[in-house]
């Protein structure tokens, strides 16, 4: 199982790295939701219990994200001529099974992202996902908690 996991958390990097954003979202399930905590300055042991009360970083859907993708595709997103690269790692696949059939995963992320000449950023973080098999994966869930205190371009979030 844990082998499988991690081929498809690998090949989720993959596409995402190569830019294949179309292929990535066929692997998102309908009712996603794909979001980021804000990180505060609190004691570890409280700060599960505040995120209720925090508006989120981000908070996205399947189809937010398929937007998101299609504005790509349309040669209007200035932002990204020339394209941007980004290098994706994932480490410490941690699986454990739900009580719904649906199997959750934690995962250690670190994502570096270089644009022009001068512009790179490095992030690194922690994923908890829920994820479910009915023929081919599909994700459910994708909380991301960032180690850093300022995100400064949520851009490869992606």
């Amino acid at each position: 199982m844990i082998t499988q996991l991690e081929q498809l958390l690998f090949h989720e990097a993959e596409l995402l790295d190569a830019g294949q954003f179309n292929d990535w979202i066929e692997l998102l399930a309908p009712d996603l939701r794909y979001w980021a905590p804000v990180r505060s300055d609190i004691a570890r042991a409280d700060e599960r219990e505040s995120e209720a009360d925090r508006l989120p970083l981000f908070d996205e859907t399947r189809e937010s994200l398929a937007l998101r993708v299609q504005r790509l595709h349309t040669g209007l997103a200035w932002s990204e001529i020339p394209p941007t690269r980004t290098r994706r790692i994932v480490a410490n696949i941690r699986p454990a099974s739900g009580d719904d059939g649906r199997l959750r995963v934690k995962s250690n992320f670190l994502v570096f992202r270089s644009r022009s000449q001068r512009d790179e950023t490095l992030m690194a973080g922690m994923r908890e996902d829920v994820w479910s098999q009915a023929g081919r994966w599909l994700l459910h869930e994708r909380k991301i908690v960032l180690d850093h205190r300022v995100v400064e371009n949520m851009s490869l979030i992606l």
